[in-house]
């Protein structure tokens, strides 16, 4: 106790854990609502992306792995603005490069960035990438980034 009386209150308990909805576990019910709940969540990106400005026209991709053929990965078609992506609009390729499920155009820039990636970590799911302002303003500077 302090000399004026005061005694300090007890610390607040824990706040409870809550998982955003984007962070739960994927479905365990098959790979198809695993693909399902993949494909949303990056249509879903591209559109924040958008929001945040983190692209630049058609620079800049997201990229998830497939569940089911993990060496195919699906990623946002060339030309299409990133706020305007549907889960009906991505791609599904394979890591030559053949787009086997969509019918629009792949960025090839974007392919061969992710590809490496999802070739080289077979632990990776999702991968981004972008041409931000920041990024951007950040890239004049001629700084490299502190880890």
């Amino acid at each position: 106790m302090s000399v004026s009386g005061f005694r300090p209150a007890a610390a607040p308990p824990p706040a409870p854990a809550i998982q955003p909805s984007w962070l739960l576990p994927e479905p365990a019910d098959g790979l198809e609502d695993i693909r399902k709940f993949r494909k949303q969540r990056l249509a879903a990106s591209l559109r924040l992306f958008a929001l945040y400005g983190f692209e630049h026209g058609p620079a800049g991709h997201i990229t998830v792995r497939d569940p089911e053929w993990t060496d195919h990965f699906w990623i946002n078609p060339l030309g299409v603005y990133f706020g305007h992506v549907r889960v009906s609009d991505l791609l599904l390729v394979n890591h030559d490069g053949a787009v086997v499920i969509g019918n629009k155009p792949v960025n090839q820039a974007g392919f061969q960035i992710h590809s490496a990636i999802h070739r080289a970590r077979q632990d990776v799911i999702g991968v981004a990438h972008s041409h931000s302002t920041y990024g951007k303003a950040w890239s004049t500077l001629g700084r490299v980034l502190d880890p």
